[in-house]
């Protein structure tokens, strides 16, 4: 049985980028109410207008933001499927591993390589569904 060692510098970044998003998120949703409290004081006093235009941004810039990381999800993904059957292989020789794991080879690598293909594949149609909402609310809120 063959197995894809891990690097311990790649498991070692990985870890500290997750913990800091974390912390980050956790900051952010802290200053979430305080800032969704001076929007609606602003936004309660506004004319009409001024909501929608408020309302079409926020809306589109969700879309959008939310469109960006499943992109690079979905690009990541059909790029790991795409190394895998063309090695015949799962994980690639190249790819790095938090873990140590166990080499596929042939018809379970291609199964897995297929698999991964289709979630890079779903979720590049996830960003696209989400960058065409976020265009249509940009459009039936002009």
């Amino acid at each position: 049985m063959e197995i894809h060692r891990a690097d311990r510098s790649y498991r070692n970044r990985s870890l500290l980028l997750l913990s800091f998003t974390a912390l980050l998120c956790v900051v952010l949703l802290l200053l979430l109410d305080g800032w969704l409290r001076t929007v609606q004081s602003q936004l309660g006093s506004s004319d009409p207008d001024t909501v929608r235009r408020w309302l079409r941004g926020l809306l589109a810039g969700l879309g959008i933001a939310l469109a960006i990381p499943a992109g690079l999800l979905g690009m990541g993904l059909r790029r790991l499927g795409l190394d895998s059957r063309l090695q015949g292989r799962f994980p690639p020789r190249d790819w790095k591993t938090l873990r140590d794991v166990r080499v596929l080879r042939d018809k379970h690598a291609l199964a897995w390589a297929r698999r991964t293909e289709l979630g890079g594949t779903s979720a590049l149609a996830l960003a696209i569904v989400l960058l065409l909402w976020a265009g249509w609310v940009l459009w039936h809120f002009a």
